[in-house]
């Protein structure tokens, strides 16, 4: 089985990853992609059983990496999601006109997730005529202690995951938070727009998987402002109630 999942949130593709094995996928038949170009080579050589494929990300975009895909690929995957926050009727209606009929909304409910998911991967397994079981394996000692201002139970029950993936997904998620706002920084100080708006779209939708709903609508606010190049908005003053969001959380 081959399953790719592409985005480019470090933090998403980590949360497609735990749910994906929590369904019972080993872990090195999970392929993660931030760049569409390597996904579409991967799939090209190797084959796919299931895509994921974000909508909104530098370089080739979700509509191209699906147009593309389907165009050169259709005899290599069977099943092909779009996961995205990105929800409006437009992006919708653009990406079906690609191709792209099945979509999987951000943050990702774990419910929904299964629900359509599962069915196709036991088709896999069972064209392949084996299963595969869902191993149970503890965090490692060092991730059990909770480094952060979250209750992990709470945070597990809101992603529908279980408990032990939660200090992965915290280290991911805090690790690419502090990466974007370092980029963020200098971003703002020469009024990059362009770089404004991916910088503060990513860490919108990592905020979002993680539930961290007031840090997401900041990141939102500053997206869509860079978006429209409003030099009236206060950049610094967001980057600033931002960082002192990542800070209640413990970056």
């Amino acid at each position: 089985m081959k399953i790719v999942v592409l985005d480019d949130s470090t933090t998403v593709l980590l949360t497609m990853r735990v749910l994906l094995e929590d369904l019972g996928v080993e872990a090195d038949d999970i392929l993660t992609f931030e760049d569409g170009l390597k996904a579409l080579s991967f799939i090209e050589q190797n084959g796919a059983d299931i895509i994921f494929s974000d909508i909104n990300m530098p370089g080739m975009n979700g509509f191209e990496f699906v147009e593309k895909l389907l165009e050169v690929s259709a005899k290599f995957v069977s099943v092909l999601f779009v996961v995205s926050g990105d929800d409006t009727g437009h992006s919708v209606g653009q990406m079906k006109k690609v191709g792209g009929k099945r979509f999987i909304r951000k943050p990702i409910s774990s419910k929904h997730f299964n629900h359509f998911v599962l069915p196709e991967i036991n088709k896999i397994k069972s064209r392949q005529n084996e299963r595969v079981p869902v191993e149970e394996k503890s965090a490692p000692p060092l991730e059990k202690v909770n480094q952060y201002s979250v209750n992990y139970e709470e945070l597990a029950e809101k992603m529908g995951i279980k408990i032990k993936h939660i200090p992965r997904l915290m280290n991911s998620f805090m690790d690419e938070s502090k990466a974007i706002m370092e980029s963020l920084e200098d971003a703002i100080e020469y009024k990059y727009y362009e770089q404004i708006e991916k910088y503060a779209h990513s860490l919108k939708g990592s905020s979002g998987n993680m539930h961290f709903l007031d840090l997401s609508e900041l990141c939102a606010m500053m997206e869509f402002a860079a978006r429209e190049e409003d030099a009236m908005f206060d950049y610094k003053e967001y980057r600033d109630k931002i960082a002192e969001e990542l800070s209640r959380i413990g970056l």
